[in-house]
């Protein structure tokens, strides 16, 4: 019986696998979040004032100058340190608050005007400065070595001419989720929780067809690895959905409100990130394709949801006893702890997918630490289209 006591097991923890998690600059993971474009911000966030961000533990400030250029900056002047969230922008770059100095969206610095007109302390000085692209509504940065900084990816499900897209922030697990963004990113690998969290102990919150338990597959890609999820409903329809994550930090998510009484097959209209902000702090990124009726886009639903809730369709939370009696992703995956302790778990036959995907970036991490490219780096222009894989396929009996 003392055996089975929980004296010594609950009291202390082990540590968290840091490789997998932790993200500062220099760590394995941090080094390998940094060879890929991250997002950052939402493009019409970029108003007349600069907006301080943080972005893999690192203090940051975004902003648009007067002539459209994006810069990300280093948040603190180099001059004495003072945050750039307070310069003001103006049509060559963004001027600092305290002595004036004026930095260009690469770092820089064109005046100083407290210094003689004559000196030359100007060229000698560089803010700190990252590449950067706007895609789809989207800010990018590129926070890795400048040599190795590979082509933009283009994923085919947003790059056909003609379609309208939408960016917004994905605000499921808080508008900053307080957790680790590896227990969040191993979700989209996760098909069977979508049978459970989502449709029988909180209610449906998408689609019915997750209801019926599923026979599961993973496969890997170029690019990361797909979940194919297979189910038989009871009306004799063949229900099969596919989604994807790209090593290491995004990944593509299928319509989860598909009605199950026609036969039909779509591809995924979304691509999402999640960007670790800290150790122990994410934030959520969606670009999304919209459906089209009659000549006029659908607003997304995903766009809509409340925070906390996965769904559009779903309430707002009033109340920590909301939490409880009906727990969504949020509560799911923020409670594993702030780092979620991997050495504690007892992984089971459906966590094939999250095994999976926690080897791909063992062999990513170490791919980089060999001076070798990761997977889904891509230096040829001509060469940078992901396809994507996901989707869904409703078979009639």
């Amino acid at each position: 019986m003392t055996e089975e006591a929980g004296y010594g097991k609950v009291g202390v923890l082990r540590r968290e696998n840091a490789e997998l998690t932790h993200v500062e600059f220099g760590t394995p993971m941090g080094e390998l979040l940094r060879r890929y474009w991250q997002p950052v911000a939402l493009s019409e966030e970029l108003t007349d004032m600069p907006r301080a961000i943080r972005i893999l533990g690192e203090d940051l400030v975004v902003f648009r100058d007067g002539n459209g250029r994006v810069g990300v900056l280093d948040q603190h002047c180099a001059h004495r340190g003072t945050s750039l969230e307070y310069g003001r922008i103006e049509p060559e770059g963004i001027r600092c608050c305290y002595h004036g100095w004026l930095y260009d969206v690469e770092g820089r610095c064109l005046q100083q005007p407290g210094e003689p007109p004559d000196g030359t302390s100007k060229d000698r000085v560089r803010q700190s400065w990252y590449p950067t692209r706007e895609f789809g509504g989207l800010v990018f940065a590129y926070m890795g070595p400048i040599d190795l900084m590979p082509e933009f990816p283009a994923y085919d499900i947003l790059s056909d001419e003609g379609l309208i897209l939408t960016a917004y922030r994905n605000i499921s697990r808080g508008a900053v989720a307080e957790c680790n963004w590896l227990q969040i990113q191993e979700n989209a690998m996760d098909p069977v929780h979508t049978a459970f969290l989502h449709s029988t102990i909180s209610g449906a919150h998408f689609t019915d067809l997750f209801k019926a338990l599923p026979q599961l597959d993973f496969e890997e890609t170029p690019t990361g690895m797909t979940y194919i999820r297979t189910s038989t409903l009871p009306n004799g329809f063949t229900y099969r959905r596919v989604q994807e994550v790209f090593v290491p930090n995004a990944r593509s998510v299928a319509d989860p409100y598909l009605p199950g009484n026609k036969a039909q097959s779509e591809k995924s209209r979304l691509i999402g990130w999640w960007v670790p902000v800290d150790n122990t702090h994410t934030i959520g990124f969606h670009i999304e394709a919209l459906r089209v009726v009659n000549g006029a886009p659908v607003p997304s639903v995903l766009a809509q949801a409340p925070e906390g809730r996965s769904s559009g369709t779903q309430a707002a939370r009033r109340s920590y006893e909301d939490m409880q009696r009906e727990p969504d992703d949020q509560e799911a995956q923020v409670s594993q702890r702030p780092i979620a302790v991997h050495d504690l778990e007892h992984l089971a036959s459906t966590d094939r997918g999250v095994v999976m995907f926690r080897r791909l970036l063992k062999e990513a991490v170490a791919a980089v630490q060999k001076g070798d490219d990761p997977m889904g780096i891509v230096r040829d222009p001509g060469n940078r289209t992901v396809t994507v894989s996901a989707g869904n396929t409703l078979i009639a009996r």
